[in-house]
């Protein structure tokens, strides 16, 4: 009986909503990005873009790498500034069609803990800015 308490005592703690579970960035992708960006990242063209051509171009540029974190759905995920690195480091060595440059910079936890308090508004304006800087023609 005293093991049977024990177990259930372990599955209340563990499923109670204060109880962190840490994922695998690509488990994060799954959870957080895939219903929308699709499992390969190449969205759905005219409606949520893709993540292919244009996440390691933008993480080249200060304004792109800000512009990457305060998108809503990377603003307001519920996952930590930690996790949110790793998953965004994760998108770029797995889901890019650009091959990483040498000097590719990882996203790190206190980078995005400043630039994701400050949520995009004009999402589509500044993601087109972005493109003309990048010279990348939508899909």
């Amino acid at each position: 009986m005293r093991h049977l308490a024990a177990l259930v005592a372990l599955v209340l703690w563990a499923t109670s909503p204060g109880t962190a579970h840490a994922y695998q960035p690509e488990v994060n992708f799954q959870l957080n990005c895939m219903g929308c960006h699709l499992a390969d990242g190449s969205g759905e063209a005219g409606r949520v873009p893709s993540i292919r051509r244009t996440l390691v171009l933008f993480s080249a540029l200060p304004e792109g790498r800000a512009y990457v974190v305060r998108v809503p759905g990377v603003a307001q995920a519920p996952l930590s500034d930690e996790e949110i690195a790793a998953l965004l480091n994760w998108m770029a060595r797995h889901l890019s069609d650009v091959p990483l440059p040498s000097g590719f910079v990882d996203y790190s936890a206190a980078e995005i803990q400043r630039l994701r308090s400050h949520p995009l508004a004009e999402v589509s304006a500044e993601r087109a800015r972005l493109l003309r800087a990048t010279a990348i023609a939508e899909r």
